[in-house]
């Protein structure tokens, strides 16, 4: 019996998205140009996994702040990409989303899912986003505390 192909993963972003500068400490940051709805996917994007020593490596260059912790990712993918171990490993986002500044009360969240060897990254909304204001997530507790 043929083996069918896997449903290939859409990748997807919300129309109106648009870079600005806040003009505060955060510099860049998204926003959309039409209103959004809690629940509401506003990207989804794949990811380039970086294993422990080329994280070490973009932790030395501007790029350090532009990626995300990779997360418990299957063991088939940690051989694939030589990750021992992901908490030191590293992914770089393909979208927007990598523009989202932090904030104490986000009105989005950053989902990840791996899919068919690939680590898919969804930004979603966690209360409805008026139009025209900035789109945020949580970098952790105190993110700006030794930025200020």
């Amino acid at each position: 019996m043929p083996r069918t192909a896997a449903k290939p993963r859409l990748l997807d972003r919300k129309e109106g998205l648009y870079l600005k500068h806040t003009g505060s400490i955060k510099g860049r940051g998204v926003f959309c140009s039409r209103p959004i709805k809690k629940g509401d996917a506003i990207e989804v994007t794949p990811s380039l996994l970086l294993n422990e020593n080329e994280t070490l490596t973009v932790d030395q260059t501007h790029m350090v702040n532009y990626t995300f912790v990779t997360g418990d990712i299957s063991a088939k993918l940690r051989k694939k990409t030589g990750i021992k171990d992901p908490e030191h490993a590293s992914s770089v986002l393909f979208g927007v989303m990598t523009f989202c500044n932090h904030d104490e009360k986000p009105n989005a969240i950053i989902e990840w899912e791996e899919e068919d060897g690939t680590v898919y990254f969804t930004l979603r909304a966690t209360r409805a986003i008026p139009k025209n204001t900035e789109i945020c997530t949580t970098y952790g507790e105190g993110w700006f505390d030794d930025r200020a």
